[in-house]
Parts: C-alpha cells; sequence; structure tokens
C-alpha cells in the first residue's frame, strides 16, 4: 500500500504547488480524455501508452464477460471496471506532473508536443484497429433506434452483440443486409442493420393463423411480444391474418418483430438465411432517453428475454 499513501500524500501537498504547477495538473487531466495522453504531456511516453493499451484490454475483456453473466448485479460491477481504470489513469497523469521523471536536461517544448502528436496517432490507430478485429468477430455495440422490439428492447438502447454464440430459436438477433448479402428487395423496405427475434430453427414448420404462431403443429407461448396499433400495418395483428404453413429451409431461419404489428419480418420478406446473422443480444449496456435528455438508469446491464 506504499503507492497508494504516495499519491495521498502527493495531492495533500497540491495547494502548495506553484500556480503553474497547478495549472499543468489540471491540464494533464483534461488531456487524459484520452487515455494516457496526459502522460505523455508529463513526460511519460511508455507509462502512457502502457496505461492506454491497459484501457483497452480492459475494456474489452469486461465487454466479453458482460455478455456471459446472467447476474445482472455482477455484470453492473464488470461495467464500472473501465471507468474505475479511466479515473486512476487521470490521478495518475495528475501524479506525473507532482513528481516529474528524473532527467538531465528538461524536454523542449517542441520535442513534447511531436511525442503527444505520435501518441495520439498511434492509439487512433491501434483503438480503429482492436475495435475492427475484435468488433467484427467478437463483441460489438448498436445502438437501437426502432420500436420493432419493444418492450424488451427499447428505443435508444445501447446493446452489446456477442458474435461468438450460435443463435438458436428465442434468441433476439442482429441481421445485416447489406454487403455481400445485400438484397435490394428487402434493403427497400428495411435497414441495412436490424433486431428480430429467432423463432423457428432450419426443419422447423412454421405456422401464423391471426395472432398465433405455431412451431411444428404447437402453439408456443411468447411473453415478449406486444400488440400494438399501427394504422398502416393493422393486418399483421389482424384476427384474420394467415401465414404459412412452411417448414424452414437448411441454413435459415423464421424471425419476427417483438412488436407485431411491425411487419418488416420473415412474414414480409421471407426466411432469413444463417450468413445475414452478425450476432446475438443478451443484454442492455445502457439507455438514454433522447426524448427526455437523460439515462434510463434501471435499464444498465437489464437482461433480454
Amino acid at each position: 500500500m506504499w503507492f497508494l499513501h504516495n499519491y495521498l500524500y502527493r495531492f495533500e501537498q497540491l495547494f502548495g504547488l506553484s500556480m503553474l504547477s497547478q495549472k499543468q495538473m489540471l491540464f494533464a487531466i483534461l488531456l487524459s480524455v484520452i487515455p494516457g495522453l496526459g502522460q505523455v504531456y508529463a513526460d511519460r511516453l511508455y507509462r502512457g501508452f502502457t496505461f492506454y493499451f491497459g484501457l483497452i484490454f480492459i475494456s474489452w475483456i469486461s465487454a466479453i464477460v458482460f455478455t456471459r453473466i446472467d447476474s445482472r448485479y455482477i455484470t453492473i460491477v464488470v461495467l464500472c471496471i473501465p471507468f474505475i481504470y479511466a479515473l486512476a489513469i487521470c490521478a495518475d497523469a495528475a501524479y506525473c506532473v507532482v513528481k516529474p521523471p528524473q532527467q538531465t536536461k528538461p524536454i523542449k517544448i517542441q520535442t513534447k508536443w511531436y511525442r503527444i502528436s505520435v501518441f495520439i496517432l498511434i492509439t487512433f490507430s491501434a483503438n480503429m484497429l482492436m475495435d475492427y478485429l475484435i468488433g467484427k468477430h467478437i463483441v460489438r455495440a448498436f445502438f437501437v433506434t426502432t420500436e420493432s422490439m419493444s418492450p424488451n428492447i427499447m428505443k435508444y438502447d445501447l446493446l452489446l452483440i456477442d458474435k461468438i454464440t450460435q443463435p438458436l430459436a428465442g434468441d433476439v438477433v442482429l441481421l445485416e443486409f447489406s454487403g455481400n448479402n445485400k438484397d435490394e428487395s428487402i434493403f427497400k423496405i428495411i435497414e441495412s442493420q436490424t433486431l428480430r427475434r429467432i423463432i423457428a430453427a432450419p426443419g422447423d414448420r412454421v405456422e401464423i393463423v391471426g395472432t398465433q404462431v405455431y412451431v411444428n403443429n404447437l402453439s408456443i407461448k411468447e411473453k415478449y411480444i406486444r400488440f400494438g396499433q399501427s394504422h398502416s400495418h393493422n393486418i399483421y395483428i389482424s384476427k384474420n391474418y394467415r401465414w404459412g404453413p412452411e417448414v424452414v429451409p437448411a441454413d435459415s431461419f423464421f424471425v419476427l418483430s417483438d412488436s407485431r404489428q411491425y411487419g418488416f419480418d420473415s412474414r414480409t420478406f421471407g426466411f432469413v438465411p444463417k450468413s445475414y446473422i452478425r450476432g446475438t443480444v443478451s443484454k442492455v449496456l445502457w439507455s438514454w432517453n433522447l426524448d427526455d435528455g437523460h439515462f434510463k438508469w434501471e435499464r444498465t446491464a437489464l437482461n433480454i428475454k
């Protein structure tokens, strides 16, 4: 615990510092908006890189663990770890200004800003590379812009998409109608990426009578669905509505919206090839209500059923 005592002692001496040192310390903390940049400003280049890549590693590990744990309270703790680490980086940046490295001669101001520029360039490139490698194959964030999956997934929810888990019937999945999988007829009526729930897997027989869905001739219980009102799509929640019966082809799925009045799902564009699925959704990361201008804290780490 000697390092904690050392930190506390240094900060107790804050008001004994010169006005210049106090300004430098505040500036280092502000620069820590880019984690590690405050350390670089305080002439601790390698320390800055260590903190930056440490935060990247911790954040991605936390995101992966977040999607794997069922307990909401444990996942909230996991979610807090990167933020606590970021605060520690700010505190360390201030400490580095208070106790600069031992040097034979001070670093020229041109050299200092050159180091800062190189650090920003490298960290920006590294962040894009990590986002591509991990975001494409392991986990990524997705911001919800529609109410087609409410009330389980609300508009303005921020989700983490699990790209490792194989999709099963009942899972909410991210579909992508773009790139090599782009279907022009679908793309005209639906966003390039959207969320839907898998109702039936390959080989299942699907039929819809009114608002009731039958899989393999058995009525399925769907506690997650909502029958709202929609002037343009009332046909989908009509008692006279019929779909099927049809058998799901190999390597395809039958998907539906949780809000059944939204008909842009397999009732409209048919079965979805497995190659269109970009991952499964199990939890809400957090939710920002743009209409009211505040966080929906009750939705943080909420399990999606």
